[in-house]
């Protein structure tokens, strides 16, 4: 039985966009996670062994004994996140084009080999959209706000227009020229439901520590070094959140096909070509 195809050029709502990512991800999740899995599963792994060191560091108070080997750590983490998104943000963007061009039949291997052959240039990619940020941030929070929304489009621009690194900055800039209100509110509400849902998987964790907390506070053993139950809960949560971020990947991905679309009528033109 063929699958259901769902159209991605196209404008959307705030609440389509969302619900279409979860649609999108239903109707494609076998072939989407092997996808992910063969293009950043590595990454995911290491992202994840990082968070559980990270943890077991923080909790066994080597910010006092050795903070310069934390400091190690925490830029090993942040790394590795910039490799995992990079990666996962060249893999669903492959498939989205892949799946726009072939009608969703989509050929793993072919978005695999497509995914690994733009993997670097997103990574290079993502590291100068956050330098950009961070010298933004530092001219004050409002220049940093409104350069991160631009930027937070750079990745599918690369991958959908298949153009140079700081050409797709620059394309980025000017997509959201004239509609950087409504794409501010829409990334606003796609991280706040990210957020919460990304919450709901560290309640466990949360609820760990208070109870450790309390039990510290009235006398009890509150002590998180070499509590392995903590350890375990609190990296389960980092590797949920990174699963998680698939979703927001895709959310981008729609708002750019979305501005696309209105900006420069592409589904419309491509059928028109198909017509005739």
């Amino acid at each position: 039985m063929p699958q259901p195809y769902i159209e991605l050029r196209e404008r959307r709502e705030l609440g389509t966009i969302i619900s279409d990512s979860f649609t999108f991800i239903r109707i494609n999740r076998r072939l989407l996670w092997n996808v992910l899995i063969k293009t950043s599963g590595v990454f995911f792994l290491l992202s994840v062994a990082l968070a559980g060191l990270y943890q077991y560091m923080n909790a066994s108070s080597w910010m006092v004994s050795d903070p310069l080997t934390l400091l190690l750590v925490v830029f090993l983490l942040m790394f590795s996140s910039i490799l995992f998104y990079s990666s996962i943000a060249a893999a669903i963007y492959s498939f989205m084009q892949y799946y726009i061009d072939t009608k969703g039949d989509v050929q793993e291997e072919v978005v695999i080999q497509e995914a690994r052959s733009k993997i670097g240039h997103v990574i290079v990619l993502s590291i100068i959209s956050a330098f950009i940020m961070f010298f933004a941030l530092i001219l004050f929070i409002i220049p940093g706000i409104y350069v991160a929304i631009p930027l937070a489009l750079v990745l599918p621009v690369f991958c959908f227009r298949k153009i140079g690194i700081m050409e797709s900055i620059q394309a980025a800039f000017k997509l959201v020229s004239g509609y950087w209100w409504i794409t501010f509110g829409t990334l606003l509400v796609v991280y706040i439901v990210f957020m919460v849902i990304s919450f709901v998987f560290q309640l466990p964790s949360t609820i760990y520590l208070g109870v450790k907390t309390f039990f510290s506070a009235t006398g009890g053993n509150g002590e998180l070094s070499g509590d392995f139950i903590y350890l375990i809960l609190a990296t389960v949560s980092s590797a949920s959140s990174n699963l998680l971020s698939v979703i927001v990947v895709i959310c981008i991905g729609l708002i750019y096909l979305d501005l696309d679309e209105e900006k420069n009528r592409t589904g419309i033109k491509a059928k028109l070509e198909e017509l005739g």
